[in-house]
């Protein structure tokens, strides 16, 4: 069964400092696992506007050079002026890329994220925001559940995607059970394929999407997540 990814990092941040081995590792792992196409998300906490078009610059270029492997997601700056961001956007998305990736440098509720969330719905493109509930030591502004649902409440005709399906786990799923402008991505932490089935079960197949987090994570075991799963093949094939 083949699948698309669509939470794939890339470590690419420089321009002239291409990581080849990198990539093509990216590619081959993928492969490896029946991975087809991936969508590769850049990421820039504090970096300055500069650094964060570098950094999507970088995403864009593999995304050019391998189109048919690669799709590529956006960072935008929430600490960044509103017209800055705006602008970015607009460029990123002239230029080719689908979708945009926020991490946690602030919470999914911060203002700045406002106008992060407003562009994307104005560009027709999913926002694909980090959540997840730490039982140790966390980071101040990391999203949960309610953070993700009162960002999609806030602007319901926004295409959001939480990240992390087995780090928000069943409370995450109930808290956005009832938005139908939110989908959850089916990686992060141990690999229960349970939490799966639990959210088919609560928002339908056509809302679950799979995602690895590599390299962070690895792609056969994320996707063996799903792929472990009591569901149809129907029910995978959606997800994958």
């Amino acid at each position: 069964m083949k699948a698309i990814d669509i939470h794939v990092h890339n470590r690419w941040t420089q321009l002239d400092q291409r990581p080849d081995y990198r990539i093509a590792r990216m590619k081959s792992l993928a492969r490896l696992s029946g991975i087809e196409k991936i969508l590769v998300v850049t990421t820039g906490m504090g970096c300055s506007p500069e650094e964060v078009r570098e950094r999507n610059d970088c995403t864009i270029r593999l995304s050019r050079e391998y189109p048919d492997f690669f799709l590529a997601a956006m960072y935008l700056g929430p600490k960044h002026d509103r017209a800055v961001v705006r602008q970015e956007a607009r460029r990123c998305v002239d230029a080719g890329m689908v979708a945009i990736k926020q991490l946690f440098e602030v919470n999914a509720r911060d203002e700045g994220v406002q106008p992060i969330a407003e562009i994307a719905g104005e560009l027709d493109i999913p926002l694909l925001f980090h959540a997840w509930y730490r039982k140790a030591e966390g980071r101040p502004e990391e999203s949960v559940g309610a953070d993700i649902a009162y960002l999609a409440r806030r602007h319901p005709d926004t295409k959001i995607i939480m990240a992390h399906l087995a780090g928000v786990g069943r409370w995450g799923v109930q808290e956005v059970e009832d938005l139908p402008n939110v989908w959850i991505d089916t990686c992060g932490g141990w690999y229960p394929s349970e939490l799966v089935e639990y959210a088919v079960r609560h928002v339908g197949a056509d809302r679950v999407v799979y995602g690895s987090d590599y390299p962070t994570r690895d792609y056969a075991a994320q996707i063996g997540r799903v792929l472990g799963a009591n569901l149809s093949a129907g029910d995978k094939e959606k997800i994958l």
